[in-house]
């Protein structure tokens, strides 16, 4: 993590905590009047100059109950000497206080719609990005929470990435030895309060690194195609595509037959990160990313060896979102065991159930993942 990565988190973390506002040594609260401004009663200030003195200690609880903190969180320990700037988060969220107020005197002609309740909702740090179908938010806690909790599992220090990936692979079976697969099956999306029928899906991947998704839409189909370079997507009778690089990254992440042939070099400058339980299994986890998605978490069942859950993250304009795979129903195809289920869920409440009812080696030519013409419709 660059620091310009670090400073933007610690920017986040304390966002509109203007309990930097002031240094508390104040007056006595019967001495404050409407009349007095912060500057007047209290001391260090630096962004409030101008407000009334009596709205800050209501404005301190507002923040407290918004981040979820207390006064140590931003102000000097000691009660006495809370003007000081002692810690990053009182100057960080001065800048933060400025953001918030521009915001709503641009945005919102001088009315407070936007506070800190807005992005963090109770938490320290604020949420940037969506979270995928069904899984809950991180509960907004608190510090006297937090701090109750146990510590979070350390990262594994006697394994590493590489030995991951490489038992994986193992565990797998023969992946080098099976040239292609031909799959066929259904693929079922759910959304809440809606039901949409199963479409009829056929997968063809061949090592170490072509796949073509074939989705029957009526009269015509969907076409969906990666290579080691580039790849291509057809709507229906609609002229062909070239993917965006980014989405050529994603459709080689899904491809769940082809991921062992190419996943260890595929994911660049890998770390082992903090275990997770993932359905009442150990997991390692080792993050990276590729040379077009900014983030890659890849979950191992720590016994087995197997993948379990792989999440990538595709950049926007304004932050990052995921998209999570879920593999199950491992069988023997070849000798090599491959899914013939797997679940991809993404942002917007969208599941997408893969169910495969046949798996079988195949020899695939290579003309099968060839771009269209144009005139081929």
């Amino acid at each position: 993590m660059g620091a310009g990565t670090k400073r933007a988190t610690v920017l986040m973390t304390a966002a509109c905590l203007a309990l930097v506002l002031a240094g508390i040594q104040q007056t006595p609260v019967a001495a404050q009047s409407s009349d007095q401004k912060t500057e007047e009663v209290f001391k260090n200030i630096k962004v409030l100059n101008g407000q009334r003195a009596d709205m800050l200690n209501p404005t301190m609880t507002m923040f407290e109950a918004a981040l979820g903190v207390g006064c140590g969180y931003c102000h000097d320990n000691d009660g006495n000497k809370r003007e000081l700037d002692t810690k990053p988060q009182k100057t960080i969220a001065r800048g933060m206080i400025q953001m918030v107020d521009t915001i709503n005197k641009t945005t919102f002609r001088g009315q407070a719609k936007v506070s800190c309740f807005t992005c963090h909702q109770g938490r320290n740090i604020p949420i940037g990005v969506p979270n995928v179908t069904n899984n809950a938010l991180p509960p907004a806690l608190g510090e006297d929470f937090v701090a109750n909790l146990p510590p979070p599992p350390p990262v594994p220090s006697n394994v590493t990435p590489a030995q991951v990936i490489d038992k994986y692979i193992a565990s797998l079976g023969a992946v080098q030895q099976v040239g292609g697969l031909d799959a066929v099956g259904t693929v079922t999306q759910r959304r809440p309060g809606r039901n949409f029928p199963s479409q009829q899906i056929e997968i063809l991947s061949k090592a170490p690194g072509m796949g073509l998704t074939i989705t029957k839409a009526g009269q015509n189909d969907n076409l969906l195609a990666y290579g080691t370079t580039a790849g291509w997507a057809r709507a229906g009778n609609t002229a062909p595509r070239d993917l965006r690089k980014a989405e050529a990254d994603g459709a080689m992440l899904e491809d769940p037959y082809n991921l062992p042939a190419h996943l260890k070099e595929m994911l660049l400058e890998p770390k082992m990160d903090r275990p997770a339980v993932i359905r009442g299994h150990e997991d390692y986890v080792i993050s990276g990313k590729t040379r077009n998605l900014p983030k890659v978490d890849a979950y191992f069942e720590k016994n087995t060896g197997m993948l379990e859950r792989l999440v990538y993250y595709n950049d926007t304009l304004f932050g990052t979102y995921p998209t999570q795979i879920d593999y199950r129903d491992f069988r023997d195809v070849g000798g090599r065991k491959v899914p013939y289920e797997w679940v991809i869920s993404q942002t917007r409440n969208r599941e997408f159930t893969y169910a495969m009812q046949t798996v079988k080696a195949s020899p695939i030519e290579d003309a099968k993942f060839s771009k269209p013409s144009a005139s081929s419709r």
